[in-house]
């Protein structure tokens, strides 16, 4: 795993980001979008939001071809919540998990995130209630579960399950 080295995202990498999150996405469970929801639109704004007010780190193949990883979270550009960084996505290509890259690229973005933005204080993300593995990795970073959204989620035509928000609050 020691080649695999995290660096900040660039605007040059969104085609191999969408090309990520498809992939990630066809392996369902781990994406809330489906494949044909990222589009080049898709990816382009959050890049953009994430390289102008945030943090986007990525990991790329050992073989060149493509990337292993991304992570992103970015401001939402109102005064009330400029302490928080939020709408957090990440993403590991189907054969680099259970390697810790999850990890990983989530102690860059927060290490990143105390470093560049000293004033944010909050980091949001949600998760599916059935997700338990990501549950727990988020719980290992420091994030906290806040609650239950019952229904958010749309598992198919009828059934629902619920949203976990979890934040992770800057040491004092």
């Amino acid at each position: 795993m020691s080649e695999l080295q995290i660096r900040p995202a660039v605007a040059a990498d969104a085609a191999a980001i969408q090309a990520l999150y498809i992939r990630v996405a066809e392996e369902g469970g781990g994406l809330a979008r489906q494949p044909a929801e990222i589009t080049t639109d898709y990816v382009h704004t959050f890049l953009t939001r994430s390289l102008a007010t945030g943090v986007a780190l990525v990991v790329e193949r050992p073989d060149g071809v493509g990337l292993a990883g991304e992570i992103h979270a970015y401001s939402s550009g109102l005064q009330i919540f400029a302490h928080v960084l939020g709408e957090l996505t990440v993403a590991v290509h189907p054969q680099f998990q259970g390697q810790q890259l999850g990890y990983r690229l989530f102690s860059a973005l927060l290490a990143n995130t105390r470093r560049q933005y000293p004033h944010v204080q909050r980091v949001e993300l949600l998760v599916r209630e059935s997700n338990g593995r990501a549950i727990a990795l988020y719980e290992k970073l420091g994030f906290q579960q806040e609650g239950r959204l019952l229904g958010r989620v749309s598992v198919v035509p009828g059934q629902f399950e619920a949203d976990i928000p979890m934040a992770w609050h800057a040491p004092l």
